[in-house]
């Protein structure tokens, strides 16, 4: 199954690679393979709708049948990101006696020992180093929203089309700060979870999404904003999923989990490996030594 998933993984790789540097004009294979199809679909539907707003619609329905049908491998990712951040707090203990060996270490040796027992911690324990992230997931996800946004830049008729009075080929600050304020919500929703710790380190991160959002869709046409409302929506709805399942996934993880190994145990054996003895990463004996005559002893003796 893992070589499955690696032989997959590397397969939808090759993809993006393939049509990302094909550019995004309608020359590229992203709008020739992915976008034109969706730009078709989208046309169907506007002309199927009819009226002023049919484009924008199109836009809407057509963004968020893309973002239900990839919407479980999203929910599934964010769970598993969240189980692995359970497993790691479980481990924090271990994690922690480990990061104190590695400031006391003196050599090289000493470092890399300390070192590769936190990798071997967080393998040993089947505790994910990505934090549950699925490159997998990440990579077929790619191509299709990539497809999706250079079909929304080229559908016909864009540039005249508007959408509840709001021209849908010109930029539209009101479209960006609906955007904005849905994934507001949804990154303080996300940290709602988080140990306060983590929020600290985590929460300028969490807020960068939205204000990356905010200024693309102020420098691009309001099809895109609107495409960007449609998406925010989608994350906030998946993030409020795994917030009410929150409660269910700690019990799973405090009744399924259990440290398999042990920080002391792994740094033993990574002192064995690397020939550094365990009590040599001891914190040094800085006690300040008595002042007086060094050979005062000598002259005893004599």
């Amino acid at each position: 199954m893992k070589q499955l998933k690696r032989t997959l993984t590397f397969a939808f790789v090759i993809l993006d690679i393939i049509l990302l540097t094909g550019g995004y004009s309608v020359h590229g294979r992203l709008y020739q393979w992915i976008g034109h199809p969706i730009v078709n679909a989208l046309t169907v539907i506007a002309n199927a709708l009819g009226g002023p707003n049919a484009i924008g619609w199109g836009i809407i329905i057509i963004t968020a049948i893309m973002r239900l049908i990839i919407l479980p491998l999203f929910v599934n990712q964010q769970r598993n990101g969240t189980i692995s951040q359970l497993k790691m707090r479980m481990l924090k203990p271990e994690i922690d006696k480990i990061q104190a060996r590695a400031k006391a270490a003196q050599t090289p040796a000493e470092q890399q020992a300390a070192s590769m027992a936190t990798m071997t911690l967080y393998r040993e324990n089947n505790v994910s180093l990505t934090g549950g992230i699925s490159f997998l997931t990440m990579a077929m996800q790619l191509p299709i929203f990539s497809g999706l946004y250079v079909a929304v830049l080229h559908v016909h008729g864009l540039q005249t089309a508007t959408f509840m009075g709001f021209g849908l080929g010109k930029p539209q600050v009101v479209f960006a700060a609906i955007a904005g304020i849905i994934y507001l919500i949804q990154a303080w929703i996300a940290m709602l979870r988080m140990p306060a710790d983590q929020r600290k380190t985590t929460g300028a991160v969490m807020f960068l999404s939205p204000v990356s959002i905010i200024f693309v869709s102020m420098i691009s046409s309001g099809a895109v904003g609107l495409y960007f409302i449609v998406t925010s929506l989608f994350a906030l709805i998946q993030t409020v999923l795994i917030h009410f399942q929150y409660p269910s996934l700690e019990k799973k993880v405090d009744d399924e989990f259990s440290i398999q190994a042990r920080a002391d145990d792994i740094l033993s054996r990574a002192y064995s490996d690397s020939e550094v003895k365990p009590g040599s990463l001891s914190p040094r004996d800085v006690t300040p030594k008595p002042k007086g005559n060094r050979n005062a002893g000598k002259q005893n003796r004599s």
